[in-house]
């Protein structure tokens, strides 16, 4: 259980670093994933996350070219927002699953190369193969699953 909310914020960003994403990444996304209210404005990040308004601004700015995040303006008001992109998860998880068809492909026109050449041998190529492909229909039905059980 945490005790606040940076708490969360702090085990979300080392786990998002683990994969290969900077940490401020991960603290956006974990920021937005739980604050009140689900818009945030600029100074809010910098302020709520202590860390500076370039960080800020080099973030945001790759989360809504990878459109995990959008911009949101309030009326009345000058300052931009930005708030978790609904379905910008499901989205993540499609581009996944794409690059995992992308890598099935890539491993079988690998294993037809291989097959030609003769003197190349195939286990290790063939077992990549495999693991794309049951990750692929594992992935594409879950996605699926989900999309039906949340009415998305």
């Amino acid at each position: 259980m945490y005790k606040n909310k940076k708490e969360f914020v702090e085990d979300f960003s080392l786990k998002i670093e683990e994969f290969g994403h900077p940490r401020i990444y991960g603290q956006i996304l974990g920021w937005l994933l739980i604050c009140e209210p689900p818009h945030q404005s600029f100074s809010d990040l910098t302020e709520n996350l202590g860390i500076s308004k370039a960080s800020v601004s080099n973030t945001t700015r790759m989360l809504l070219e990878r459109q995990l995040i959008e911009k949101v303006r309030l009326e009345g008001e000058r300052q931009i927002y930005f708030k978790l992109k609904k379905g910008s998860l499901i989205e993540f998880m499609e581009k996944q699953l794409q690059l995992t068809l992308d890598l099935e492909s890539i491993t079988a026109k690998g294993l037809k190369f291989a097959k030609e050449e003769k003197n190349i041998e195939t286990d290790r190529l063939q077992k990549a193969n495999d693991f794309h492909q049951f990750l692929a229909e594992q992935t594409k039905g879950l996605i699926e699953n989900y999309k039906k059980e949340s009415n998305l």
